[in-house]
């Protein structure tokens, strides 16, 4: 893809929905790192839903990439 190419409108969209979901995960990882060293940060189902999330971003993150260059 050339940076002189169009972007679908669909891409922009989900630009900024995407931008919000790392911005509310870099939220919380600044209020767990704030947390004392002998309390425990995150729960394992806390960290499971971490790896879905993070997971759940790579798709979107994935889906847009074909959105922007179709082959």
């Amino acid at each position: 893809m050339s940076a002189m190419c169009e972007v679908p409108v669909e891409v922009v969209d989900e630009m900024d929905r995407i931008e919000a979901r790392v911005a509310f995960l870099s939220d919380v990882f600044q209020v767990v790192s704030e947390r004392p060293e002998d309390d425990l940060a995150l729960s394992r189902k806390g960290l499971e839903g971490l790896f879905y999330w993070t997971h759940d971003l790579e798709n979107m993150l994935r889906h847009l990439n074909e959105l922007a260059n179709p082959q």
